[in-house]
């Protein structure tokens, strides 16, 4: 039977009780991926006030409004420090839509249907890596669908950001003053290749020879041109104790250059808040970082859809707020019925700048949402929110032909103790003729070793 009635509060009790008992299950009618697995649709597993703003709000707020300072007061519960914040004193809008419950439109296909197919076959070891159930590297999917504890929810995410086997982001970031004026404006690729747990790509789920490897992930800058082809490489050990081997390419010094590993929480380039420890989210291998904690489940507003805009030239969002006017992005905002809120951290970086680091990710794909990080006195310091969408409208789709590209479409990442923003967001193309790929097995000789970003520098 279907409970259509619940007293004032309901849920916020059940998922406080759930917390304080260390309960992570997900779903609350039924279990979730019970639920998913009959239908791909999560409607089943949420009672409608989880469903709906409308029910939520009991009519005050629904999809279709738009949500400013003069009523985020009424869901000052669901939405995080920053964007609270932001919303009610910094003119930022947010546009309000109803809740999606397909999970088709959350994640990759492929990756979905590799979490349903590997359902049970991961397990912790006692090195606290992620191993199948005979003793090999994850095959792919994510490992923890239903995590059992807040290491299982950052693990499952970490061991794939992107969902995808290679994923080849053209990004523009603007760096802004606190009233919302640019300072910077940048061109780069983020780039992740994956020798593991490869689902599209031959052969899989391991690239031979690179089954120690976790991801190859290079960042590489195009504009302006007095710092183009800057180049970092990340190599992550397939080990999430042990740090990744970090190079650089630097201009200046027309060379490669091996970087300690605490420069993960310096800025990649002048007037960016962007740290390379900032990469959705859990831009560290977990296990670098420790006392992971689950301190909150419940729901949530977010941008976890309807995000792509192809309309507009090169896929640019509409922008708002800061005296400017062009300090956020305009986005799309959404009811989401459950989140875990994970604490975690730097155990292992003793002269990192944060103190901790708090996530939400939807219950629903373990997709990380939003981030915010503290400094060592434990102050609010610095926040990482992403938006994300099925890349498919009405009457546009990319690419053309074939499935729709699923991925993040945009960041904001601000600095509160100076009030700077950075804004990111992956673009169609960007200076030097780079255009969005997925997929592509060129990209590991192209892209992914200290020999190409020494070429790449070398051909600027």
């Amino acid at each position: 039977m279907r409970l259509l009635n619940y007293t004032d509060g309901w849920t916020r009790r059940h998922f406080m009780a759930q917390v304080a008992k260390g309960i992570t299950a997900a779903g609350v009618l039924a279990p979730l991926w019970d639920v998913i697995g009959r239908s791909g649709d999560v409607a089943a597993a949420y009672p409608p006030e989880l469903l709906s703003l409308s029910e939520y709000t009991k009519g005050k707020l629904k999809a279709g409004d738009v949500l400013s300072a003069e009523n985020v007061d009424i869901v000052k519960e669901l939405l995080d420090p920053f964007t609270y914040r932001q919303v009610k004193e910094d003119g930022r809008l947010v546009d309000l839509i109803e809740t999606t419950t397909d999970i088709n439109q959350l994640n990759p296909p492929e990756y979905l249907a590799a979490t349903l197919r590997n359902k049970g076959k991961a397990k912790l070891g006692s090195d606290g890596n992620v191993w199948t159930t005979d003793g090999k590297p994850w095959i792919g999917g994510n490992p923890f669908p239903e995590p059992n504890s807040a290491l299982e929810v950052l693990m499952g995410h970490t061991l794939s950001w992107g969902r995808h086997d290679v994923s080849f982001y053209p990004i523009e970031e603007w760096d802004m003053d606190h009233e919302g004026n640019g300072r910077y404006h940048y061109q780069y690729l983020f780039i992740e290749y994956m020798p593991v747990e490869r689902l599209v790509l031959e052969p899989k789920p391991y690239l031979p020879g690179h089954e120690n490897q976790l991801r190859l992930n290079t960042i590489y800058l195009t504009y302006p041109s007095d710092l183009a082809s800057t180049g970092y490489l990340n190599i992550w050990p397939y080990d999430q104790t042990k740090f990744p081997t970090f190079y650089a390419y630097l201009p200046s010094f027309e060379r490669v250059r091996t970087f300690p590993t605490d420069q993960r929480f310096e800025p990649l380039w002048p007037g960016s808040n962007f740290f390379l420890t900032d990469a959705w989210m859990t831009g560290d291998p977990v296990l670098t970082w420790g006392n992971f904690k689950l301190v909150g489940k419940g729901p949530l507003i977010q941008a976890v859809s309807h995000n792509w805009d192809p309309e507009n030239p090169n896929w640019h969002h509409k922008r708002c707020g800061g005296k400017s006017g062009e300090k956020y992005f305009r986005v799309r905002m959404e009811l989401i019925p459950e989140t875990y809120a994970v604490d975690l951290e730097p155990v292992k970086y003793p002269r990192s700048p944060y103190s901790r680091k708090r996530i939400w990710f939807d219950a629903r794909t373990l997709t990380p949402l939003t981030m915010c990080s503290y400094d060592r006195q434990g102050k609010l310091w610095k926040q990482w929110e992403g938006g994300f969408s099925l890349y498919k409208t009405a009457n546009h789709q990319w690419p053309e032909s074939g499935a729709p590209y699923w991925s993040w479409t945009h960041v904001h990442n601000e600095d509160a103790q100076s009030g700077t923003m950075t804004i990111l967001q992956q673009c169609e193309h960007i200076f030097g003729g780079y255009d969005v790929s997925v997929n592509n097995p060129r990209v590991l000789d192209d892209w992914c070793s200290s020999v190409a970003l020494r070429r790449h520098g070398a051909s600027v």
